[in-house]
């Protein structure tokens, strides 16, 4: 979507991008891990619209969230802004994915190892954390047993 001045209701933008996906409000209700009840009352401007819905949009649809708050921007980010790499993070990622290899008994396959490699990063980049802190966290260990 182009730029836009419409300073209207950011509720009125909520269905705007259900519309521009071409979804039902039961099946954007249902993406979003909501109730089509509650979905309905935020088009609505029934009910104020929350931060969790604000990252479930940006996250599932690349909606930009200063455009749904105010209307200004584009509705939807370039992908390439969203998905840009951080190197640092990257390496560091990968420094940590060796460690978990060393680890295990057999080498990951490039498969296994990709997939690792990704969620690790995406983690980090949601958390704010580093390599390092996540791979502290208890979940990752549960994470390693299953490539095992």
């Amino acid at each position: 979507m182009s730029s836009t001045t419409d300073h209207g209701n950011y509720q009125q933008r909520v269905a705007q991008v259900r519309e521009h996906l071409e979804l039902s409000q039961d099946k954007m209700a249902r993406q979003l891990g909501l109730s089509l009840r509650a979905y309905a009352n935020y088009e609505r401007g029934e009910r104020a619209i929350p931060v969790e819905l604000l990252r479930s949009l940006y996250e599932q649809f690349a909606v930009d969230p200063v455009w749904l708050l105010t209307g200004d921007g584009n509705m939807i980010f370039d992908r390439d802004v969203r998905y840009r790499l951080d190197q640092k993070t990257l390496d560091n990622v990968l420094m940590a994915v060796e460690r978990i290899e060393q680890r295990l008994p057999v080498p990951l396959d490039a498969k296994k190892k990709a997939r690792l490699v990704g969620l690790l990063y995406e983690q980090c980049q949601l958390l704010g954390d580093s390599a390092d802190d996540i791979l502290k966290d208890s979940r990752i260990g549960r994470l390693t047993r299953t490539f095992r």
